[in-house]
């Protein structure tokens, strides 16, 4: 009753011009095979669906042939040129750092040179083959072995000191630059046309960034609960112990105040305006609780809530205001609007998540630990 032809392939290619049968339309036609019906009939079944007779034809032939009208007879198609035990195993050696080497691993534009076989082939071999994964390098700040013994046994501290309740009457402090033209990540920023590179417009293609662009300066603070004011920095401000003192600090205990009443918990950075003396005495005579110069870890943006998510909520926000300002005066709206409207729950969240992070810093020892999270 079903026809066959000498050779599937060809009757798959002579489809190709029609339209995509889905996994779900392809079992139909199976069942409809199972229950004996040729061609014909199967397409009178479903004549909404539009079918061709040669796709009908092709998906009863593959069901024949291999019991299944979704999947590929096992080592049918294009036979592997690239892929081949040498080159998988060349991949193997190549790709991936060396034992107490790292860095020495290669690109897969390197390797695909030294093999002359193609790039994806490389990617490819990775991950079907090798069973790797990819991830992005990340920038962290160089932690000495000093550094790492501070951030150990002060982590430590602070999580006996703060428990979770504590940690919800908690104010955590920072200062941000941010750019009216903020650097563009190219790999990431991609303009898809037809034709040829030069055919495109280049308003498309080309990305304008003054070299010196200008910046401003914010000053801010958060806690479980609510979120401060954003503080614009005075443009030819210098962060110095007398400016955080007079013009920074009185407005971030306010807002303490606002959002948790008289029993707060004050926190900043080791920045030297912070952790001055004068500074220190300040706090000190002002605020109900901080945490002083030698209790907070050095060297540890991945432990400030500011830092390890609301700047970088923020910057994500910016980079997809357009058109961008024009000048100091808008950047300074838009930035106020971004903070306005950013979610409180994601902050809570971020807060929540510090006492965690401390215990991922006791765990690692004082070194790197967001790429364990």
């Amino acid at each position: 009753m079903y026809g066959t032809q000498p050779n599937l392939r060809s009757t798959l290619h002579a489809c190709m011009n029609m339209g995509k049968v889905s996994h779900d339309d392809k079992m139909r036609i199976q069942t409809l095979c199972e229950q004996g019906k040729g061609y014909k009939a199967i397409l009178s079944s479903y004549p909404e669906k539009g079918w061709k007779l040669c796709t009908v034809k092709a998906i009863c032939q593959r069901f024949h042939k291999t019991g299944s009208a979704v999947n590929r007879k096992p080592g049918s198609g294009r036979p592997k040129t690239a892929r081949t035990e040498e080159n998988i195993a060349a991949v193997h050696d190549m790709i991936c750092s060396q034992e107490d080497k790292p860095g020495t691993s290669r690109s897969s534009r390197d390797i695909a040179k030294e093999l002359n076989i193609d790039a994806r082939s490389v990617r490819r071999i990775a991950k079907k083959d090798l069973h790797l994964s990819a991830f992005k390098r990340v920038p962290v700040q160089v932690i000495s072995n000093d550094t790492r013994l501070k951030r150990l046994s002060r982590s430590k501290r602070l999580l006996r000191r703060l428990t979770e309740a504590r940690t919800k009457q908690t104010f955590f402090t920072d200062e941000k630059v941010f750019y009216i033209h903020p650097p563009v990540n190219t790999q990431n920023d991609r303009v898809w046309a037809e034709g040829k590179k030069r055919e495109v417009n280049c308003s498309r293609l080309l990305v304008q960034r003054a070299k010196f662009s200008a910046r401003i300066m914010v000053s801010a603070g958060v806690c479980h609960g609510g979120k401060g004011q954003l503080h614009f920095v005075h443009e030819k401000a210098k962060i110095n112990s007398e400016y955080y003192i007079n013009d920074l600090l009185p407005k971030l205990k306010e807002d303490c105040v606002n959002l948790l009443g008289n029993n707060y918990v004050f926190q900043q950075d080791g920045a030297p305006a912070h952790t001055s003396g004068v500074t220190q005495k300040w706090i000190k005579e002002n605020c109900p609780d901080f945490i002083a110069k030698d209790q907070w870890p050095p060297n540890s943006p991945d432990l400030n809530p500011l830092d390890y998510h609301v700047w970088g909520a923020m910057l994500e926000r910016y980079q997809a205001v357009s058109p961008k300002p024009k000048n100091k005066q808008e950047l300074c709206t838009v930035l106020q609007d971004i903070w306005e409207t950013l979610p409180q729950e994601a902050i809570d969240k971020a807060v929540l998540q510090f006492r965690k992070r401390l215990r991922a810093c006791i765990k690692a020892d004082g070194r790197h630990f967001e790429h364990l999270l």
